[in-house]
């Protein structure tokens, strides 16, 4: 049996990875989940209660916070970090969707994501680990007390208002359920673990949803699944894009950053491999739940 380490196992994905997981002996760090082995990635001094000699690194914490721990354990413990067996490690889509955004918060975003994807690949390769990187698309879905933060929000914002207004036309989108990526991370972990050690498997791994449905069918999709009651539904009304921007502009110098990701609705953030390439199975179509 083998023994893996879990970074982020309070996150979403993370907290389904592994109560679902059985098959595996797995350690858990979490600086919330009492149960777990205590571990602060944003602190230091922390770092000393983990280990990873002889294991497996599972991680859906921030890479960013997971890109210093690993240059901690080269710095201070390179001896045990070369008995590392593998790690899957998450990122984003944003690294490329954001790269190119107006707004600073997004381009430092997608800047971090790339430099920390590198600089873990770099220190990996040097000692002959391998290492997978997960690009996921938006991720949504509900499980126990926690959610996606994401497409929730519109949910919640389906269920108090009466209409919403939306640019005619829209980009399309991949969302991707938070189960289905917890599967996907088992499925790459069981071949790192079958693995042939002399071929390496360093590389970065897109994946998104089944379907590449429009922003506007999104939309359509989260207010039937935010109440049952056709009645009561929020009524989504399309106008012209240049009117549906003229009338955000104000943002622009007030809120910048929102203007900018309402301004992303016109984009499309598709075309990344799907889940089913990957696993073989049927398409799904989203929501994969009802919310």
């Amino acid at each position: 049996m083998s023994i893996i380490k879990v970074l982020g196992s309070s996150s979403l994905i993370g907290e389904y990875f592994v109560d679902t997981n059985i098959d595996h002996k797995l350690v858990c760090f979490s600086r919330k989940n009492k149960n777990h082995t205590f571990l602060d990635l944003q602190n230091e001094d922390t770092f000393k209660n983990f280990t990873c000699e002889d294991s497996f690194i599972v991680s859906f914490a921030p890479i960013w916070l997971v890109k210093n721990l690993i240059s901690k354990l080269e710095e201070k413990n390179l001896n045990k970090l070369k008995t590392l067996k593998g790690a899957i490690i998450y990122s984003s889509t944003s690294a490329i969707t954001k790269k190119f955004a107006a707004n600073t918060f997004d381009k430092k975003l997608s800047k971090l994501l790339i430099s920390s994807e590198d600089k873990i690949l770099s220190i990996f390769k040097k000692y002959s680990i391998n290492c997978q990187i997960i690009r996921p698309t938006i991720v949504y879905g509900v499980y126990k007390d926690l959610d996606d933060r994401n497409l929730i929000k519109i949910i919640n914002l389906f269920k108090k208002l009466p209409f919403c207004i939306i640019p005619s036309q829209t980009g399309y989108r991949q969302p991707i359920h938070f189960s289905q990526l917890s599967k996907f991370t088992y499925l790459l972990l069981q071949k790192l673990i079958k693995h042939n050690s002399k071929d390496k498997l360093n590389q970065i791994l897109e994946i998104g949803g089944d379907e590449e449905i429009s922003f506007y069918e999104l939309l359509k999709r989260l207010s039937i699944s935010a109440s049952d009651d056709q009645n009561k539904r929020c009524r989504l009304i399309s106008i012209p894009n240049k009117l549906f921007y003229m009338l955000l502009s104000p943002l622009i110098i007030f809120k910048p950053k929102i203007f900018e990701s309402l301004y992303r609705i016109q984009s499309d953030l598709s075309g990344f491999p799907k889940y089913s390439d990957y696993t073989g199975n049927l398409s799904d179509k989203f929501p994969l739940e009802n919310f």
